[in-house]
């Protein structure tokens, strides 16, 4: 939960992160330097879109189309954005590295690792309201304060 007990769109994120899974199963998809490019472009997405909103093409499709259309409706949930907010830019920058890394040839197993864990994440998260590295930051705040 957030420590300020403010509100955020929870559909706004999820249709976001259903949006990043897509890209990636695209990417996979397409496979070689096309896939390289929709993975860069993946990250840079969710990075620039974690700092400024109006960049964020998922998230402006959901506000302009789906929810004044009433195909999706808001879901207003007090969450801890701070963790889900350096989630999404180590994913986004792992999702760049990914698509150098298939635009260099050569490292296409790995490349397509690191996506297809970024993939498992942000699904989990959009699915299930698990947010991996949330869950980490939790254990280690527990395992410092047991051992204070």
């Amino acid at each position: 939960m957030d420590a300020s007990g403010e509100l955020f769109d929870s559909t706004a994120r999820k249709v976001h992160q259903w949006g990043v899974v897509l890209l990636s199963a695209i990417a996979f998809l397409i496979d070689g330097a096309a896939g390289g490019w929709i993975m860069i472009g993946a990250g840079l997405l969710m990075i620039a879109g974690r700092y400024w909103d109006e960049v964020d093409l998922i998230r402006l499709f959901y506000h302009v189309v789906l929810k004044p259309r009433g195909i999706l409706r808001p879901n207003m949930v007090a969450e801890d954005r701070a963790t889900r907010r350096i989630a999404r830019v180590l994913g986004g920058a792992i999702q760049i590295v990914a698509g150098a890394m298939l635009l260099a040839g050569g490292a296409a197993v790995v490349a397509w690792s690191l996506v297809g864990a970024i993939t498992v994440m942000v699904a989990l998260d959009a699915a299930v309201d698990f947010c991996a590295l949330c869950f980490v930051v939790l254990q280690f705040r527990r395992a410092t304060t047991a051992a204070s």
